[in-house]
């Protein structure tokens, strides 16, 4: 299976929605980076730096959107989060506040609030990469 992940900025709005933005500071890039130097994930991660193409045809130079990943477990996800957990805490304070981790997977979008074990379980139940809790069954993750 194949998940997708980016960092965005993710600001509440006027309204009280949450207003997604994209990755305008290089976050992306600069977690790939950092997985590729965790000893826990480098050396066993498959990961490729997807860019989106530009809007006129021309060619994409500008930094990844998206990191692409083959997992084939939920553990791997939750080794993805504990690495965004260490990222995120370097980011700035001001940026931290905002900065989330985005997962896509099959069309459908997650959005990983905390840096905790539970929230990477939620999403990899959701994803079907882990066994829903006895009594549960596996649905979309809210975002």
């Amino acid at each position: 299976m194949e998940i997708r992940v980016r960092v965005a900025r993710i600001l509440p709005s006027g309204d009280g929605v949450a207003d997604e933005r994209s990755d305008t500071e290089g976050w992306t890039e600069s977690f790939a980076d950092w997985i590729v130097e965790d000893r826990r994930l480098g050396r066993s991660a498959v990961m490729r730096r997807v860019r989106e193409a530009p809007a006129d045809g021309g060619m994409s130079s500008g930094p990844p959107s998206w990191l692409s990943f083959a997992v084939d477990s939920g553990s791997f996800l939750t080794g993805v989060v504990g690495a965004w957990a260490a990222f995120r805490a370097l980011l700035p304070r001001r940026a931290r506040e905002g900065a989330r981790l985005v997962v896509e997977c099959g069309g459908n979008h997650y959005v990983i609030n905390e840096e905790t074990p539970e929230d990477a379980i939620r999403v990899a139940i959701a994803l079907g990469l882990a066994p829903a809790p006895s009594g549960e069954e596996p649905g979309r993750a809210p975002s």
